[in-house]
């Protein structure tokens, strides 16, 4: 009867695991990012990367490379490439979930030999809602998968012990292509081998006895490894990673694969970070809350002072902890948090641990009641954890990619930017097939930003920049292009004809609006207006003006978001790539703003029907004048 009921239990189990996976892959499917949302980090070389099985940066990745073209080219060909690598870190995420929840089944047993559900909910709800976890289960990066491998490696673990020895040989085989899996996609799997090496020496009897079943475990190890050539294969197919660091030879191989530009980090500190306590402790707070913290506290004495058995589960975790926090302390990047994600795990179990404590030093009745309260102030975040990340409807990026790769650019056009903003470019030719006739130029160094431009124009070639670059602005003359800025030789600007002619003066006379160009654009998340100005100086500039756009309804009441903000935006012209003071008197510029209109507006009666335009000197904000537009469809 006993043993029908244990089974019973153990059914409970998965069919709770497969419900918590199942609760993630909804919350964090609903809550990713639906495109790209970042410029500057890893995500959106992922989101390209992946799909096109390229080559990532150090150390490679190539089991998240693999997997993630696998699933956005084969097993979910649906909706752009962002969104589909951004759900395969929302699915490992999930599944990372329940495997989490059977991995706190396997530690809190009641005396009946059942799970503690609520307890080990508890465990799943402090890690699974944190928000760098959270937010690593929104957008294609590599740590929800890493997750996914550290919580798989900790359950085949801890069942060891439950095993006879023919069959726990076979598991350790298995443990070892999950450790060589997740050596082959992220190398900070090296903290969590000795917690799980000791573990296993104390736990399994003889297994340091060698035999010939340490050949089969160091094939099972080794194996996965293989999957590093994939960079040598694909970099002999003409593969170039976005970066252009790896070289496809031993020494340039090695030199990836084990990330060794990386090393400095640990040896210096080149961002100059400084990290008190107070922060260290308030990063923690952020991710579980004070009522998690507390949890954990009480599990850790719970453990320690009432010996709970078995030792070696808490020592195995508690070993993991130290050594993650260890690296972070060391480790001086600016994204360090991500690194932390098994130290937050840890302390989620100890919360569990802490809870299932509590609900065993209290009646039952009450045990259940105390342990559902705390359990939902847990859910809720109190005692100051992080806010909810939802990326559903971050747009910016998208739209901005979506803007510069639109450009009606020539033939041979070069676009000369920052890494990320070309990585962008690159992304729209490949995944929309936009912008064909650009080629993206990249330039993190200002000086070499100037060199491309000058290179360019001296080719003949139309050039095109994506921000401001001082020391240029007499060199050439400009016009804008979309979220671009064009350079031309100095005095040879083409600007075109603007939709709808304007006699406007500005500055006493000095500048000359001709005529502007004003379309409502229909993007995700939100509308805007692309407004275009045609500037024509009549003589030399003094001031360095700046336009301010002013959105009002028909009485000329300045429109409000709802959240209160006024619907103003303050602007340079040409992106400050070249002031009013650089103009060429006579010269024709065309200058272009985006302004997002979100919605619903603050008053439904009070609806936007014009924009103002304010021109003002950007030093002593006097006004220099001002004019005002009908908006597409207000009549």
């Amino acid at each position: 009867m006993k043993s029908k009921q244990l089974l019973a239990a153990l059914c409970q189990e998965r069919v709770w695991s497969w419900l918590v996976g199942l609760g993630g892959l909804f919350l964090y499917g609903a809550t990713a990012a639906p495109s790209i949302v970042e410029l500057f980090d890893d995500s959106l070389e992922f989101q390209l990367v992946g799909p096109t099985f390229g080559i990532a940066h150090p150390t490679g990745y190539p089991l998240y490379i693999l997997l993630g073209g696998l699933w956005s080219r084969v097993l979910f060909p649906l909706g752009n490439w962002a969104w589909r690598m951004n759900l395969f870190s929302a699915l490992a995420a999930a599944a990372t979930l329940g495997l989490l929840f059977r991995l706190a089944c396997r530690l809190f047993r009641r005396d009946d030999g059942r799970c503690d559900l609520v307890a080990a909910l508890a465990s799943t709800v402090a890690f699974g809602l944190g928000p760098v976890w959270w937010s690593q289960a929104t957008v294609a990066e590599v740590y929800a998968l890493h997750g996914l491998l550290m919580v798989a490696m900790l359950n085949l673990a801890l069942d060891l012990p439950q095993l006879d020895p023919a069959a726990a040989r076979r598991r350790i085989s298995f443990l070892c292509v999950v450790v060589g899996l997740a050596l082959a996609h992220h190398r900070t799997t090296l903290l969590a081998l000795p917690a799980v090496g000791l573990y296993l020496l104390w736990r399994v009897p003889g297994l340091w006895r060698p035999g010939r079943h340490w050949l089969a475990w160091l094939a099972a190890l080794g194996g996965p490894l293989l999957l590093y050539l994939y960079l040598p294969v694909r970099a002999a197919m003409g593969v170039r990673d976005l970066h252009g660091s790896y070289a496809n030879t031993w020494q340039g191989f090695w030199d990836h694969v084990l990330a060794r530009g990386y090393f400095r980090f640990l040896t210096d500190n080149p961002f100059a970070l400084e990290r008190t306590p107070a922060w260290w402790f308030g990063l923690f707070q952020e991710q579980v809350g004070l009522v998690g913290l507390g949890l954990a506290l009480l599990g850790v004495a719970w453990i320690v002072l009432r010996r709970q058995r078995p030792a070696a589960p808490w020592l195995l975790l508690a070993l993991l902890w130290v050594s993650h926090l260890a690296f972070a302390l060391h480790y001086q990047v600016a994204d360090v948090p991500v690194f932390l994600l098994p130290a937050f795990l840890v302390v989620g179990l100890f919360a569990g641990a802490g809870l299932a404590g509590l609900r065993r030093m209290l009646r039952p009745w009450s045990g259940r009641m105390v342990g559902t309260f705390l359990l939902v102030l847990l859910a809720l975040g109190t005692g100051g954890r992080g806010p909810a990340v939802n990326r559903s409807q971050v747009w910016s990026v998208h739209n901005y990619a979506v803007a510069m790769a639109s450009v009606p650019f020539p033939p041979q056009s070069q676009v000369i930017g920052l890494e990320g903003e070309i990585t962008a470019l690159l992304y729209m030719q490949q995944a929309a097939g936009l912008g064909q006739n650009a080629t993206g130029v990249v330039a993190d160094d200002p000086e070499e930003r100037r060199r491309a431009v000058a290179e360019g124009v001296e080719a003949g070639l139309p050039v095109y920049l994506t921000r401001e670059l001082a020391g240029i602005e007499d060199l050439y003359s400009f016009s804008g292009e979309g979220p671009l800025v064009r350079v031309w030789p100095r005095g040879e600007a083409q600007s075109g004809e603007p939709e709808f002619p304007r006699d406007e003066w500005f500055m006493d006379g000095r500048l000359h609006l001709e005529g502007y160009d004003l379309v409502m654009l229909e993007q995700p998340g939100n509308r805007a207006l692309r407004l275009a100005l045609y500037w024509r100086p009549q003589t030399a500039l003094e001031q360095v003006a700046k336009v301010s756009l002013r959105l009002e309804d028909s009485s000329g009441n300045l429109v409000h978001w709802p959240d209160g903000r006024p619907a103003v935006s303050d602007q340079f012209p040409l992106r400050l790539v070249s002031s009013t003071r650089h103009w060429l008197p006579g010269e024709r510029i065309r200058d272009v703003y985006y302004l997002d209109l979100p919605g619903p507006w603050s008053d439904p009666a009070v609806q936007p029907s014009r924009l103002r335009l304010i021109l003002y000197d950007a030093e002593t904000l006097a006004e220099l004048g001002q004019t005002t537009f009908t908006l597409p469809g207000s009549g």
